[in-house]
């Protein structure tokens, strides 16, 4: 569940929360489970809907890098001194967090894909999702659908395909 909502959150902490936010929410509604999806899909919706709470309260609240109170170089000890082969060079340079372009492709990317997921139709939606984001085994996955083995490697391959099509033709674009 964790994994699955790590896939609509931008954090692992905010994921975790979504996720353990689910387990209450199951634990106060469990009598309302109607048996009309398996319990497996009934909980990965909840964690669905948990989870992009938490990404809403999360595009609200902008992360801000504090600089200490004091007058410190933020930079010292970063950055090799003079009379060094590499000064004025990172001594460690800094992490991806810091490059925009590289936050607008990975939401980007993201963004295609969850476009792409939800073009592709339930059934495999599901399948995709359970086998390659959660990592659900082909026999735990095949019994949580209700479907033979061999029926859950065909659509797995049909979804992988679709989702493959769905992909390409929002690149192409």
């Amino acid at each position: 569940m964790v994994s699955f909502a790590r896939t609509l959150v931008a954090s692992p902490a905010a994921a975790e929360e979504a996720a353990q936010e689910a387990w209450v929410q199951v634990l106060q509604a469990g009598d309302s489970f109607e048996g009309r999806s398996s319990v497996a899909t009934w909980l990965f919706g909840i964690v669905k809907r948990t989870a992009s709470r938490h990404r809403q309260r999360e595009s609200r609240i902008r992360a801000h890098e504090l600089l200490p109170d004091d007058d410190t170089d933020p930079l010292a000890g970063r950055i090799h001194p003079a009379g060094h082969p590499e000064a004025g060079h990172w001594r460690d340079p800094p992490s991806k967090r810091f490059l925009p372009e590289d936050g607008t492709i990975a939401r980007e990317l993201t963004e295609h894909l969850h476009a792409a997921l939800e073009a592709l139709p339930p059934r495999q939606r599901r399948l995709v999702i359970l086998r390659d984001l959660i990592g659900m085994s082909a026999d735990e996955v095949a019994e949580v659908l209700a479907i033979s083995g061999q029926a859950q490697r065909a659509l797995l391959y049909r979804a992988r395909g679709n989702l493959r099509a769905e992909l390409e033709r929002r690149y192409i674009r």
